[in-house]
């Protein structure tokens, strides 16, 4: 009988355990990231390298060509770019467009995750208590494939807060 209710009482703190561990939480997680950590893995990724090769290439070809009209296009493309990178990296600008370009692996990373939205830290203005934050920002930069030297200066600037976004210049020599 002793030995009956030792094994009544195991099962019972057993499933409950197991009822416990089980139950999930009520709130929704969400992925969060410090988009200028994404940004700068970006910027320094082979694909972006590849990117700004393929735009001088072009521009180089259209000096010897005399195509004013390419000449002009690039000319306001890299200004316009290297702001939005310099927007992105040192301030909270969007990164929708670095985004894109893994875009077809978040849908994975959110379920490994058990996420139901991925969004920029810098972008809450206000959540209750329903939610639950998980930080995916290494997650996102292991898909940039970024070399130790760029871990390192990720590691640093997730010490600093970011630059507020109208201190940014919009001159690119600046």
């Amino acid at each position: 009988m002793k030995t009956l209710i030792i094994n009544i009482g195991c099962v019972i703190v057993f499933v409950s355990g197991i009822i416990l561990s089980q139950q999930e939480t009520n709130k929704i997680r969400i992925g969060t990231f410090d988009s200028r950590c994404v940004a700068l893995a970006y910027g320094r990724s082979a694909e972006f390298m590849k990117l700004r090769d393929s735009v001088e290439t072009v521009y180089l070809k259209a000096q010897i060509d005399s195509n004013k009209e390419v000449i002009k296009e690039i000319e306001q493309f890299k200004p316009t770019m290297q702001v939005l990178l310099h927007q992105q990296v040192f301030s909270n600008a969007s990164i929708n467009n670095i985004l894109d370009k893994i875009k077809d692996k978040l849908p994975e990373l959110a379920k490994e995750n058990n996420l139901k939205m991925i969004i920029s830290k810098w972008e809450i203005s206000f959540a209750d208590e329903t939610f639950e934050y998980i930080d995916i920002t290494d997650q996102l930069i292991k898909l940039f494939s970024p070399d130790e030297q760029t871990k390192k200066i990720i590691d640093n600037m997730k010490t600093i807060e970011p630059i507020p976004i109208e201190k940014i210049s919009t001159n690119p020599m600046d």
